[in-house]
């Protein structure tokens, strides 16, 4: 595989987390729920601002936006904080495990994209362990 779609992959995991969290953070009730969830968009942010200044000929754009928006507009129409906080560990879990699944498949993998999915992995580990105390 090429390196450009490990990129791709990444930023569309780094998208559907913002995405996630911008729909989500107004249903969230509990003040310090909502201070973890903001830090973790900016993390992810920051990290996608990184990747599209050092990568700039990758294309950042969000695959299946309507679907996903669909999705958690369903699943947050009664809901809670324990909820939307197993939804957003459930998502990160799933780009963790997507990007892993991608790099583990092919062993010439760029540096520079082994460390970019590092970085996301670390990020989403950290705001998966301080989020599964709102469970």
């Amino acid at each position: 595989m090429h390196n450009e779609i490990y990129i791709e992959e990444l930023l569309n995991g780094l998208n559907m987390g913002l995405l996630a969290i911008d729909h989500l953070i107004d249903k969230i009730e509990n003040d310090q729920l909502r201070d973890i969830v903001l830090h973790q968009r900016k993390a992810y942010g920051d990290l996608k601002n990184k990747i599209t200044r050092d990568d700039s000929h990758t294309e950042d754009h969000l695959k299946n936006k309507m679907m996903l928006e669909s999705m958690i507009e369903i699943k947050t129409l009664l809901t809670d904080d324990a909820k939307i906080t197993k939804m957003l560990i459930e998502g990160s879990n799933q780009s963790v495990m997507t990007m892993a699944h991608l790099l583990n498949k092919d062993h010439h993998v760029d540096l520079k994209v082994k460390q970019y999915s590092d970085e996301f992995e670390e990020i989403s580990q950290k705001y998966i362990d301080e989020l599964k105390a709102f469970l």
